[in-house]
């Protein structure tokens, strides 16, 4: 005894945290920001917005358990004398028991969300009908059996307390597991497969779908923390030190959700990324101009040109019009080829005929030539 006391033992409290604290803290800002900006936008919430508020406040509440967890001993190994048993192991195992129901439910309505934003886009009947087919596969692999699991033993405290001999109705093996990480990772597929699929049969500008495609491809981040997660799962249920060996599967469990609700934000904010970007281009641009020029003899509106018939810009650059610009009129949806005037330069010649009989002027006759 005095041995385990004098031993150093590791704890890995501060690795579970950390990570799954910051990225609790993101999504929810970023989440806040969507919310904000479709107030002030005077957006209507729909069905889609509401599913992830109730995600992103269970997603709070679950950090809010991981820190009573790591309290009672998540982190460090059962044989640390740090640990007061059994009061420690009890409250640990509660808490992990509420934090992973908790989780499932977060998890869920986030997806439910995902689904309620694809299914108000004008998809064909075959990928309606996939997305319907994902929402069947999120109820019954990703809500229903995994609460089940949760509630399946009698008496009810043996559901979390293992120390208790209990009687279960339903037995789960490694293939609801295994089952449930597939589930995970055929509709987060299909979650980002879908979106990119119906940006190409619309006609929007190229950066526009480009920007949105590389957000909706930020989702396969959250493909991977299922993989992980499963990967961890299935070690779990051969351990006998759970505390210890299920560090990875806390980190990985909070992390899926955290990154969900950070993803499933980003789509309406696109605009506000892409004039923040292009703001700090043209700062960039401005900086670098203004260093390379320092030292020579300014020269003003030499680098301006005009053609015929042409007359000063308003003194916006490039970067500024498209701020004021929302991407989505007519030059930018509009093709060169259909719009009017493009490509031609107009020419206006005033002819005047004057009499030395008359004091008058006669009307100027104006003869316009277009050249292209």
């Amino acid at each position: 005894m005095a041995f385990a006391e004098q031993q150093d033992w590791p704890d890995r409290t501060l690795n579970i945290l950390v990570p799954t604290t910051i990225l609790c803290v993101l999504s929810t800002a970023v989440f806040i920001w969507r919310l904000v900006y479709g107030i002030k936008a005077k957006r209507k919430l729909v069905l889609c917005d509401y599913l992830l508020i109730i995600a992103t406040m269970l997603n709070i509440v679950t950090t809010g358990l991981r820190y009573r967890t790591c309290y009672h001993g998540q982190g460090r190994h059962m044989a640390d004398p740090s640990i007061k048993k059994p009061y420690d192991v009890l409250k640990y195992m509660y808490f992990l028991w509420i934090g992973q129901i908790l989780n499932i439910l977060a998890v869920g309505l986030l997806k439910y969300s995902i689904c309620a934003l694809l299914l108000s886009l004008k998809f064909s009947r075959i990928y309606l009908t996939v997305i319907w087919a994902s929402i069947l596969m999120v109820t019954a692999f990703n809500m229903i059996l995994p609460l089940m699991g949760c509630f399946c033993t009698t008496p009810f405290e043996a559901n979390w307390n293992k120390t208790l001999k209990g009687k279960c109705f339903m037995k789960f093996g490694t293939g609801l597991t295994y089952s449930q990480g597939v589930a995970n990772c055929i509709t987060d597929v299909i979650y980002v497969v879908a979106p990119i699929i119906y940006l190409s049969s619309i006609q929007l500008p190229k950066r526009t779908q480009w920007g949105l495609r590389i957000v909706f491809l930020l989702g396969l981040a959250a493909t991977a923390c299922s993989i992980a997660k499963t990967v961890e799962l299935s070690a779990l249920m051969k351990t006998r030190d759970p505390m210890w060996d299920g560090t990875y599967l806390s980190i990985w469990s909070a992390t899926e959700l955290s990154v969900g609700v950070l993803i499933a934000s980003l789509p309406p904010l696109r605009k506000q990324f892409d004039a923040f970007f292009r703001h700090v281009l043209s700062s960039m641009v401005t900086r670098s101009k203004a260093q390379a020029s320092g030292n020579d003899i300014p020269l003003y509106n030499a680098s301006q040109q005009f053609t015929i018939g042409s007359g000063p810009k308003n003194g916006r650059s490039r970067f500024q019009r498209d701020d004021i610009d929302d991407g989505d009129s007519e030059k930018y949806i509009l093709d060169d080829s259909v719009q009017p005037g493009k490509g031609e330069i107009t020419k206006t010649i005033v002819n005047e005929v004057r009499s030395d009989d008359r004091n008058s002027v006669q009307v100027p006759d104006r003869a316009y030539n277009a050249y292209c």
